[in-house]
């Protein structure tokens, strides 16, 4: 049978985060790819002989597979390198929408512009970094005490180490395959021809949809992106320029060194382009008035022209302040063990700027929420089961989270190899310093203090997280609920034992509800900790003596340290909480290196380690340019061509859909962007089924401006209904999408009504009752199914096995799952028109 006949509909499965493997997407021995290429694919099952195996109802049955977009090759294992990039860059996708609210509009362009600025000042802090490691750890520590190096001449070896530093953050964009061939042509192109230049300045046509994933411009990109990137590797280089200056000559400042001052002052130009750039590939903007849309264009365009001269200028200024590094002697090298102490200067500078943006982050963010607060959708409504994570101020506490974890990246590889080899500064024979012992420099000292410190608040909030599992009322709740689900108490249809690993289950799946307020605990401690620091360190931010840092008032004394107390013989102590912190970095640096190693060698291990590039990786580069490849630009075009290929393929009927999208987790995203890309005549003959989705527990919440309850309403809407969502309350990762406030199962209490619960259809008409079909527990909360985990058949357990809690995987091994396919492909195709109140009721749901 081919597929152009007309019984044979196409069930599509689009996998969720991890890459999973084709034959489990398909659960089937064997598989074969139909279509697609070495990294965006689409399989089929077969038997031993390679034939085509349909589906359970004669389907064909295909799977589309686009992890191999975030952890297909070997240098992908490295991604997990530029991990706070990717959180920064995703925080600007975490802002409210704002409509038409001018003030509103005011906050949220600062919001980017901080985001923006405190995404540069994290690739200056990894070009910091490098340089650290390789000027200060490895040219100026621990080459003089090897052999071969310590025979060389000093200035040769720090030049030599300059130089390598500079090309690691040439390398650093190459690694996300950011940087793109060609750049110097269209540069040339551009200066020549600036009227070719067709900046983006307002929403692209597109349908009226209330999300910009429905804009073909969101998938596009944007021309600026890679002007983004110049500034930043200028930054990164100029960093870099100033720490070779300085390593050879600490008083390069003092004596007015021409090459250090042009580095600093070209960098504070390169911020400031950087800050005040704009949206590389923002899909919609404010629409402008003419003369600003003209102005914003001639400023694209200037700074298009400038940005690959300054990346020119900053190289060039590189390789002079490596061609001419000199001054050091053999004897100051291989006998006084001082390190580059000027190099604090930086490491102090880029901490009180960057604690400076975080704090003007956060204001700016609450300043958003304010003017936004008399529009959040008013208690009762559904949208208010849409509501964004943290009040509103998810993104900033994302950009500061994403913050937290390059400075503890950093910090781990520099207190590491300072302490693998044994370059620690400040040794100390006292029995508390232990056997690591800090010295890197004063501010990354401090900063293992405070990862020290953060243990602590990991622990205080796993202990809240198991005192609330175990409290009275949330317990009786989640007894009550699992116990409902399998009969009540009467004839129960799964046995005590069971029912104890489902209540445990539960309660871990339920820990995804604390993903705010443990972030935002996390956030406030760490700012507590950062602003402390700060502070202490302001008055000695242009010295290179500790003494004449300030300290902070009452308890906040115990926020910052060490106080670099000097003990007996001139050695400085380390305190317990230090060497902790350090010990802690410097496992997680161990634990990265070895996932790092793994992972280039096995394709398994890459996909694991690349589980956060398969959320952030979706959203295109608006912050920081280093952050991989937007994988949505490709998949999305991919799967829509697969779809619109299926369709020319089969007949249009007006009973029943020729195709059903299945997207399970994140490929449920994938699913529903893809859908509101099309046209509503395409749009009628596919029918959508989600599966341990986060389109309601976590997306809205994340990210409430491109998918909400909205965008989720007027999706439903355009199918006519044809759009059921599976989900069990075991599953650690998803929940529900399309129903709210449902009460506890009556299935199995004779006389009394049917439990009850707000869902699609019919959003806005209050509590509904659920049903209860089939003999598998599945309860019907309209367009949500909830499906038992694990399905009861008896209670003896004779007609069908209980052997396994599924949790977020093996959907489709539910016996209603084929149950599932037929109803919703059988919608049929004429189109309902409901009330449009998803825009009004829900600005930020």
């Amino acid at each position: 049978m081919g597929d152009t006949d007309a019984g044979r509909w196409v069930e599509l499965r689009v996998h969720g985060v991890s890459g999973t493997p084709p034959g489990s997407m398909l659960d089937r021995p064997h598989v074969v790819q139909v279509g697609g290429d070495d990294e965006s694919r689409y399989f089929r099952s077969t038997d031993a002989t390679g034939a085509e195996l349909p589906g359970d109802d004669g389907q064909v049955l295909e799977a589309y597979h686009w992890g191999r977009l975030t952890s297909g090759s070997k240098v992908k294992a490295l991604w997990l390198v530029l991990l706070p990039f990717g959180m920064v860059n995703a925080a600007q996708f975490m802002l409210l929408p704002v409509g038409n609210h001018r003030l509103a509009a005011f906050a949220q362009w600062l919001c980017r512009c901080l985001l923006r600025l405190l995404a540069i000042l994290l690739t200056s802090l990894f070009a910091f970094s490098a340089g650290l490691v390789l000027i200060d750890l490895l040219a100026w520590r621990w080459a003089p005490q090897v052999r071969l190096l310590g025979n060389l001449d000093p200035n040769v070896v720090v030049g030599a180490a300059t130089a390598f530093t500079g090309v690691v953050m040439f390398v650093l964009p190459i690694l996300g395959r950011g940087y793109e061939r060609g750049r110097m042509g269209r540069w040339w192109t551009l200066v020549r021809s600036p009227s070719t230049r067709t900046p983006r300045v307002g929403p692209t046509p597109a349908a009226a949809a209330p999300t910009p994933l429905a804009d073909d411009a969101f998938y596009a990109g944007d021309s600026d992106a890679p002007i983004l990137r110049d500034l930043h590797l200028a930054a990164g280089w100029l960093v870099v320029c100033a720490m070779g200056v300085w390593a050879p000559h600490p008083t390069a400042w003092r004596h007015d060194d021409v090459p250090l001052r042009l580095a600093i002052v070209s960098w504070v130009v390169v911020v400031v382009l950087a800050t005040l750039l704009g949206e590389p590939e923002s899909a919609r903007s404010v629409r402008l008035p003419a003369p600003l849309v003209r102005a914003r264009r001639a400023w694209h365009w200037l700074v298009g022209v400038v940005s690959p001269l300054l990346v020119v200028g900053s190289g060039a200024l590189l390789v002079y302040v490596v061609a001419t590094t000199s001054g050091i002697s053999t004897t100051e090298w291989t006998q006084v063990f001082d390190r580059p102490e000027s190099f604090d200067y930086i490491a102090n500078w880029l901490l009180v700027i960057g604690v400076v943006v975080l704090v003007a982050l956060l204001l700016a963010n609450a300043l958003l929420v304010a003017t936004l607060w008399r529009e959040r959708p008013p208690k009762g409504s559904s949208a208010r089961a849409f509501m964004p994570y943290a009040g509103g101020m998810a993104a900033s506490v994302v950009a500061t989270i994403g913050t937290f974890v390059g400075v503890g990246f950093a910090a781990a590889v520099t207190t590491g190899i300072s302490s693998l080899l044994n370059l620690s500064q400040s040794p100390s024979d006292e029995p508390m310093a232990g056997d690591l012992n800090v010295g890197t420099t004063p501010m990354l000292d401090r900063v293992a203090y405070a990862w020290g410190l953060n243990v602590v608040v990991f622990v205080l909030i796993a202990l809240t997280l198991f005192v609330w599992r175990m409290w009275p009322k949330i317990r009786h709740a989640v007894d009550d609920r699992v116990q409902a689900m399998y009969g009540g108490a009467g004839h129960p249809l799964l046995a005590e034992r069971w029912q104890k690993r489902v209540r445990k289950a539960v309660h871990v799946a339920r820990l995804k509800n604390a993903i705010g307020p443990s972030c935002v605990a996390f956030v406030l401690f760490g700012m507590v900790l950062a602003g402390v620091l700060a502070w202490e360190l302001w008055p000695c931010r242009n010295a290179s003596e500790i003494d004449q840092c300030r300290e902070a008032w009452g308890l906040f004394d115990l926020a910052s340290q060490p106080k670099f107390v000097i003990a007996e013989g001139g050695l400085a102590r380390s305190n317990v909480v230090a060497l902790f912190g350090a010990w802690v970095l410097l496992g997680a640096a161990g634990v990265l290196l070895a996932a790092s190693r793994k992972a280039v060698a096995q394709e398994g291990k890459r996909r694991g380690l690349n589980v956060a590039w398969d959320v952030l990786g979706f959203w295109p580069h608006a912050v920081h340019p280093f952050a991989p490849r937007p994988y949505s630009q490709r998949s999305i075009a991919d799967l829509r061509a697969r779809l619109r290929w299926h369709l020319a393929r089969h007949p249009a009927r007006d009973d029943e859909r020729a195709i059903v999208l299945c997207g399970h987790s994140q490929g449920s995203l994938l699913s529903f962007a893809t859908l509101t890309t099309l046209s509503q005549a395409e749009r009628e003959r596919i029918a959508l089924l989600t599966f341990g989705s986060q389109l309601r527990v976590i997306f809205p919440r994340a990210f409430p401006e491109y998918v909400s309850f909205a965008s989720i309403a007027w999706l439903y809407d355009r199918m006519n209904g044809a759009w059921i969502n599976l989900y069990r309350v075991t599953d650690q990762l998803a929940g529900p999408v399309l129903s709210w406030r449902r009460e506890i199962d009556t299935s199995g209490h004779e006389g009394r009504p049917p439990a009850m619960s707000w869902h699609f259809p019919a959003p806005y008409d209050g509590a509904r009752p659920d049903t209860y079909a089939g003999e598998h527990q599945t309860r019907r909360c309209g367009a949500d199914w909830r499906l038992a985990d694990p399905v009861a058949y008896d209670s003896a357990m004779q007609d069908g096995a209980v052997s396994e809690i599924l949790g977020h995987s093996w959907y489709a091994r539910n016996p209603d799952w084929i149950e599932a396919l037929r109803t919703v492909r059988a919608v049929p195709v004429e189109r309902r028109t409901t009330p449009d109140r998803g825009k009004s009721e829900a600005v930020q749901g």
